[in-house]
């Protein structure tokens, strides 16, 4: 005999099994609908609940004054990070664009070359005279007598000559001894 005649067979013998399996369904089935409908609450909360935060006037280079402004956005547009208000002393460490919301790691309280590294890094001056037009933000490859010391480096200051690069706290200690004996050249990453 066929199975699906057998378990014909077996379903008109025994009918409470066929609306258990029926029940079993639905009970999955309205706890899949419960489940998303209190997921859209969550979602609908998000954009209901408000949160005032400081968001960029204007465009602003690393360096500039902080000209921000405090609004009320929904929290679900807003970065976890995001700041109410500038701490005293703080600096912008980074490029933020026109109408984004500041957040923590967009500030800094170091000053000079520093203010303008991410965390985990330092910076180092070098000097390398066949650069030209070198521009702060810029990524760079540091290399030295034909070694690359940083393949990962972006140019923080430009003071007269000196170059100051961010690297990685290991990759510094080479680039600045190296550098110490004018050895070090910048590589243009695209």
């Amino acid at each position: 005999m066929h199975v699906v005649a057998r378990a014909r067979q077996f379903l008109a013998i025994h009918p409470w099994v066929y609306w258990a399996v029926v029940l079993a369904v639905a009970a999955v089935v309205a706890l899949a609908v419960h489940r998303q409908l209190s997921l859209l609450e969550e979602a609908r909360a998000q954009w209901q609940t408000t949160r005032t935060v400081l968001v960029a006037d204007s465009p602003l280079m690393p360096g500039d004054q902080i000209d921000a402004s405090a609004r009320t956005l929904p929290l679900a547009a807003i970065p976890d990070s995001a700041i109410e208000q500038v701490p005293a002393g703080s600096l912008l460490r980074q490029r933020v664009s026109a109408g984004e919301v500041l957040v923590a790691t967009d500030l800094t309280q170091a000053h000079g070359p520093a203010a303008r590294t991410a965390p985990g890094t330092v910076v180092v001056g070098l000097t390398d005279s066949l650069s030209r037009d070198v521009a702060i933000g810029l990524s760079v490859q540091v290399v030295a007598e034909g070694l690359v010391l940083a393949s990962e480096a972006t140019v923080v200051e430009v003071i007269d000559e000196v170059i100051f690069v961010a690297v990685s706290e290991r990759e510094a200690p080479a680039i600045a001894a190296a550098a110490h004996s004018g050895l070090t050249s910048l590589v243009y990453v695209p």
